[in-house]
């Protein structure tokens, strides 16, 4: 887009501006003050001496287009056509050029060029002015995108611990600045990694279907766009396809917690009832042991076996999965303690769904005196977004105390 240098215009000043613009219409201008600030670039990447800046004025509304030809006779179009209201205008021409069929741009070689600007009225006249430019060890080795491979193409960023993500990798052949985003069918943009410099290396990042740290996007088809533009103005991107299905964020409270009895001898059995319900928008995976199972104050959810090898046990910590759990003063780790939602596992809690958990706990201490339980949830290779709540004190005493 050509950029505009807007003339201030205020009282006589604006009078008189309009009256030399009439007097040029009626001498037939439709450019006036054409003009460079250089006839030499160096597009090189120093910053130094590598943009050409082209002023004109338009004493009326035309059309205006600029395109530069080579020595060889090849042209490139550095702005299409567009009408144009009388102004002063600039053209910044850094030594790069459109590549036709691509959103890329390229430093053009070394050579002498002509400038050409072309002003056409809405009458149908034309005038067309030149400008030399000779261009200069000009960096024409553009940064390349390689080898971009997308690992895997669906996802669902739900945090179930299945495909929450998908991983990008590519080479990039050349030191640039580059950012990553995603576009959507609606034309949306969505930023993943803002423009940052980086030296030419294989590279690689995990998008987990957020833009700008908010909320996962919406299911649907997604375009990733890797750009990379080096210090001189090359420009290049690349692009892959990606689906996110059944994405969403996994979110629940703990709506109720009853410890009973409150007061017990020891050996005796607390009973623990947990309603959990889903708060967020993506289905909860659960993992055993199952709603019911029976523990003592000296067992953890880890103590219980594989039926088809003793050694290993059957439940662990998995990430992706929710647990609701117990803990207590002085456990000997981390809520030992943890229920799944369904006693089939494969069973997901939906969103808006409420389910009351629990189990007995067999009181094995050592001593009288008061110990305070308390509930939370468990978010597998998360931690507890739930953390003590319901916390209840129970006295537990001895017969023979």
């Amino acid at each position: 887009m050509i950029s505009r240098r807007k003339v201030l215009r205020l009282g006589a000043a604006a009078a008189a501006t309009s009256a030399l613009g009439t007097a040029g219409c009626a001498n037939g201008a439709l450019v006036t003050n054409v003009r460079a600030n250089a006839t030499e670039i160096t597009p090189n990447g120093t910053g130094l001496h590598d943009e050409v800046d082209i002023f004109f004025h338009l004493p009326q509304r035309a059309e205006v287009s600029a395109t530069l030809i080579g020595a060889d006779g090849k042209q490139y179009v550095i702005r299409p056509p567009q009408l144009r209201a009388p102004d002063d205008y600039q053209i910044a021409f850094r030594g790069t050029v459109d590549v036709p069929g691509s959103d890329w741009r390229r430093v053009i070689p070394n050579g002498n060029y002509q400038f050409v600007l072309n002003v056409k009225s809405l009458s149908g006249q034309s005038v067309v002015r030149q400008l030399p430019i000779q261009v200069k060890d000009a960096d024409t080795n553009p940064p390349q995108i390689q080898n971009v491979f997308v690992n895997p193409t669906t996802f669902s960023p739900n945090g179930d611990g299945i495909d929450d993500v998908v991983t990008v990798s590519y080479q990039l052949t050349k030191d640039a600045t580059v950012r990553v985003y995603a576009t959507d069918p609606n034309g949306g943009f969505h930023l993943i990694s803002a423009p940052e410099t980086i030296h030419a290396s294989e590279r690689s990042f995990q998008w987990d279907g957020t833009a700008g740290g908010g909320a996962v996007l919406p299911d649907g088809k997604y375009v990733l766009h890797i750009e990379a533009e080096d210090a001189a103005g090359n420009f290049s991107d690349a692009t892959k396809t990606v689906i996110i299905a059944n994405g969403g964020i996994p979110r629940a409270e703990i709506t109720d917690v009853k410890f009973t009895p409150t007061a017990l001898a020891a050996g005796m059995n607390l009973n623990v009832q947990i309603t959990v319900k889903n708060t967020g928008t993506a289905p909860l995976r659960t993992l055993g042991p199952p709603p019911g199972t029976a523990y003592t104050t000296s067992q953890n959810y880890a103590s219980f076996p594989d039926p088809k090898n003793p050694n290993t046990p059957l439940y662990y910590e998995r990430a992706g999965v929710w647990r609701a759990c117990v803990g207590w003063q002085n456990e000997p780790q981390a809520y030992p303690v943890r229920w799944g939602f369904f006693a089939d596992s494969d069973q997901e809690l939906k969103p808006g769904e409420s389910v009351t958990i629990g189990g007995p706990i067999k009181i094995l201490m050592t001593a009288n005196h008061t110990v305070t339980f308390w509930a939370g949830l468990e978010q597998g290779g998360i931690g507890y977004p739930v953390d003590q709540v319901g916390n209840t004190t129970v006295t537990v005493s001895f017969p023979n105390s």
